[in-house]
């Protein structure tokens, strides 16, 4: 019988995991955080929205704790919208950066405060990894008032993803902040929208509701957020952590429902439905802790159960440096949010719990990406890839190294990593044997060097002007001091 003439090809399986909340135990806690929206509510001090609810039924208003019928909640969730990218439908993604303040200078290593060079620099590396999400730095040598238009100024010019989809969640600290940032999205054909983040427990700031009132004319998606942090500002359970977010995050979603009739609203996917996690000893957040790992599992199934894209916030860790802790805490929860179906991971570049940014950081967790892409890589399974005449041909004693399969899929068959190369002792040595966070170091100024990715002359020019107006505009400055 001819063997080779024998086909057989069909896809491999992809690995995954098992395990965490089934749909009954998700079923209990859907209708915990409805009974909570409906019997308990809410408080939202503001006139302008309290006004507005009133208007419709399922609604009750005692004072500002505001309740809200089950119907009411189920029909905000059904009609939520959440746009994807075209790109990330069948990539993976990396979120990297939350607006840091300090960061690791790229030529001294020491720990500094931020400045716009970094905010540039940094959004030229984020742009030259294919990064999305907030601006990574916040550039403290530019008045206060400034810093967060400039941000989304910088992000427009510098790179194609960054503030510019689904991903970014800035808040925006004043209204006529947010304004500036709105004009500037429209002139550079740029992603907008509003979020708001509930103060656990079951309240909001009333500022953030004026912002959130006063774009209600303007027809911009609108987010809703919460972060209750375990046995601060929620229960110290996982399990009640994570239904008092699913409770706040109904109320919350619910409320713009009813009044952002102009535009779509959506569960702010990326921190919510998770227990953050809080080390009482150290009083500090524990990212890339195994609680942390195991929260994120949990908030990937409730994610799954109401249809809601998922991210992991698995590139954050506790570590102060870019060392062997940063690496195992990322790698091993990103191995593991993969195996589960996460392909967006969050948080590339910060340490310390977010309090810290670092250019080697960031390298460092682009390159675990690539290295976990790669062991769960889709692969047939059939007899080209057997080889079986390769096998017969080869004698007792011979190599495959000269066979020309070997040469046209050898760079196929085994991913050539940047950083993580694979040289022998001597070669390592005579490469100048560089510590690894030496490689990433490298890496990131010459990525940063030879990035050339900027945004259209005529977009720049009127993002340009727009800036320069509100350079002087004293209602913008106002609005910081009240």
């Amino acid at each position: 019988m001819d063997i080779s003439s024998k086909r057989h090809t069909n896809r491999i399986e992809d690995f995954f995991l098992r395990g965490g909340l089934n749909k009954e135990q998700i079923d209990v806690m859907h209708e915990r955080a409805l009974h909570l929206v409906e019997n308990v509510g809410v408080y939202i001090p503001h006139k302008g929205i309290l006004k507005l609810l009133a208007n419709y039924n399922g609604v009750k208003i005692d004072k500002e704790n505001v309740r809200f019928k089950s119907d009411l909640v189920l029909k905000a969730l059904k009609e939520a919208k959440y746009p994807l990218p075209d790109y990330a439908k069948n990539n993976w993604i990396i979120s990297s950066g939350a607006n840091q303040t300090k960061i690791y200078d790229l030529n001294s290593s020491e720990i500094r405060e931020t400045n716009l060079k970094d905010l540039i620099e940094m959004t030229k590396l984020c742009d030259s990894l294919n990064t999305v999400g907030a601006a990574p730095v916040v550039p403290l040598d530019v008045q206060y008032y400034l810093q967060e238009i400039l941000m989304h100024k910088i992000s427009y010019e510098y790179s194609r993803f960054k503030a510019n989809d689904i991903f970014e969640i800035t808040l925006k600290p004043t209204y006529e902040s947010a304004y500036y940032v709105y004009e500037m999205a429209k002139a550079a054909k740029k992603w907008f929208a509003i979020g708001i983040y509930m103060i656990s427990p079951k309240t909001f700031d009333r500022k953030e509701l004026d912002i959130v009132y006063r774009f209600l004319d303007k027809g911009v998606p609108m987010w809703a957020g919460t972060m209750p942090i375990a046995g601060i500002s929620a229960p110290i359970t996982i399990q009640g952590a994570i239904l008092q977010s699913i409770f706040e995050t109904f109320a919350c979603l619910t409320m713009l429902n009813l009044i952002n009739s102009k535009s779509y609203n959506y569960i702010q996917f990326i921190d919510n439905f998770i227990a953050h996690p809080f080390d009482m000893k150290y009083i500090n957040f524990v990212y890339g802790s195994p609680e942390d790992i195991r929260g994120s599992l949990y908030k990937i199934s409730i994610h799954k159960y109401y249809k809601i894209p998922i991210v992991a916030k698995s590139l954050l860790t506790t570590s102060k440096e870019p060392d062997a802790h940063a690496a195992f805490e990322v790698g091993v929860h990103t191995l593991i949010a993969a195996l589960a179906g996460i392909r967006v991971f969050r948080c590339g570049g910060l340490l310390n719990s977010g309090e810290l940014y670092s250019a080697e950081q960031l390298v460092i967790c682009y390159e675990i990406v690539e290295y976990i892409k790669n062991i769960l890589k889709k692969e047939e399974f059939s007899e080209e890839r057997l080889m079986i005449n390769e096998i017969s041909e080869i004698g007792p004693g011979q190599s495959f190294i000269g066979q020309r399969s070997t040469f046209e899929n050898f760079r196929n068959e085994y991913w050539e990593p940047e950083l993580f190369i694979h040289s022998n002792l001597g070669q390592w040595k005579e490469m100048g044997s560089k510590s690894i966070q030496k490689y990433a170091n490298e890496i990131a100024k010459k990525r940063i060097s030879e990035h050339t990715y900027q945004i259209e002359k005529n977009i720049k020019k009127e993002l340009d002007k727009i800036y320069e107006f509100a350079k002087n505009d004293e209602e913008l400055i106002k609005s910081y001091q009240l």
